[in-house]
């Protein structure tokens, strides 16, 4: 019998020691898809009776060809005007990475986009709801899609030297170069809306506290500081809690840092609309990536909820997805994505960083097949029951060998 009682506590102690050693996968998930949203750097959802749903005027799209920050003589000109790029932040990427897609969702009435001046690099291009090209352009002017001259500039790393673009690449009518007209967009409105109402609820992980201000600032004011917002592995909600004043970044830089698999949904409440003048908010270099932070404005109100002058933006996404709301964005640089029925852009040099299809956030790998208890959903629940049930087992055989 005391050898039956050892042999069962080794079988425990072994399965306990197997099981730790090779965890089992624990992702969290992001509760709504992405795989429509990701393809996007902008997504104007407005009609034009009430504006433009995109309206950019000067530099890129899909593309970053200037040093960070940009100096004025290839614009926009930040250096001098935003805090030097943090420490222990992601890079900042440079080039052409062609990811500049633009989607106007919004059928009967028409949205419609405006470019001038804009150089757009892009695998998909501009897809309009708008049953033909003409029905979707608000009087495009001297831009161009994919341009085999790299328009407005080219750049060596250290000059900008700006080109003549190749008219087949106008996007400009007729031409419409990279236009995409009666585009069918059920899928990727069928995100937006599942985000719209799945997000308000979450319960919230953390608070960013700027009832008294951060650095210098005043309520609801980091200024003058470097501030961090340290996440943890899986899904973060954190929500800004400004009591009632606008959320402002003036003369700062906020970094939102996590280890891999950390991801960060962080909302701007009713009513508080988010500003940033000569400020920049970037992506540490913990661990997580450059598509893991969305802020989310919940502001009801027909105002522009998020308004950023001089600023540089690397691995954030900034979303509005209530009627009317509008991104205004002035002099900027970096990786991003804007979701509103409003985008007004004016000297931005932007690429794509964007929730990428992958829901899974958090958790750490397993090297052995996953049973039927896993696949069942019983994965994050009960996965601590494991070492039991395979020590249970254990116990059974010893018991039916003495029998």
């Amino acid at each position: 019998m005391a050898r039956i009682f050892i042999t069962g506590i080794s079988i425990v102690i072994t399965s306990i020691l197997l099981f730790y050693a090779n965890p089992i996968q624990s992702y969290a998930e992001l509760p709504f898809f992405t795989d429509e949203i990701g393809d996007y750097l902008l997504i104007g959802n407005g009609p034009v009776t009430m504006a433009d749903a995109v309206d950019a005027d000067n530099f890129e799209f899909g593309a970053n060809k200037a040093m960070v920050p940009a100096t004025s003589a290839c614009g926009p000109g930040l250096a001098g005007n935003v805090p030097p790029l943090a420490a222990n932040t992601l890079p900042v990427f440079s080039g052409i990475s062609g990811d500049g897609n633009i989607a106007i969702t919004k059928m009967s009435p028409d949205g419609v986009y405006s470019l001038s001046d804009v150089g757009v690099y892009a695998d998909i291009g501009i897809e309009v709801a708008a049953p033909t090209e003409d029905a979707g352009d608000d009087g495009t002017n001297n831009s161009f899609f994919n341009d085999p001259n790299e328009w407005p500039n080219t750049f060596d790393g250290t000059t900008c030297t700006f080109v003549v673009g190749d008219p087949p690449a106008l996007i400009d009518d007729p031409n419409f170069a990279g236009v995409t007209a009666a585009v069918d967009f059920t899928a990727l409105i069928a995100e937006l809306l599942d985000a719209k109402t799945v997000i308000p609820p979450l319960i919230p992980t953390a608070t960013l506290d700027v009832t008294s201000g951060i650095g210098t600032g005043s309520q609801g004011v980091i200024q003058d500081t470097t501030h961090t917002i340290n996440l943890v592995a899986g899904l973060n909600v954190i929500d800004v809690d400004t009591n009632g004043a606008d959320f402002v970044l003036n003369d700062a830089t906020l970094v939102i840092d996590g280890p891999a698999g950390s991801f960060a949904i962080i909302r701007i409440p009713d009513q508080v609309n988010f500003l940033i003048s000569n400020g920049n908010i970037l992506v540490g270099d913990g661990g997580m990536g450059l598509n893991n932070v969305i802020f989310y404005s919940e502001n009801v109100e027909n105002n522009v909820h998020f308004n950023f002058d001089n600023t540089i933006l690397n691995g954030v996404v900034f979303w509005t997805l209530e009627p009317a709301g509008e991104i205004n964005i002035n002099n900027a640089q970096g990786c991003t994505q804007l979701i509103a029925d409003k985008i007004n852009l004016n000297d931005v040099r932007f690429t794509r960083c964007a929730p990428d299809g992958d829901r899974r956030v958090g958790g750490t790998g397993i090297s052995i097949d996953k049973t039927a208890l896993l696949v069942s959903g019983a994965q994050m629940n009960a996965a601590w029951m494991i070492p039991v049930i395979v020590s249970g087992i254990g116990f059974a055989i010893v018991i039916a060998r003495k029998f």
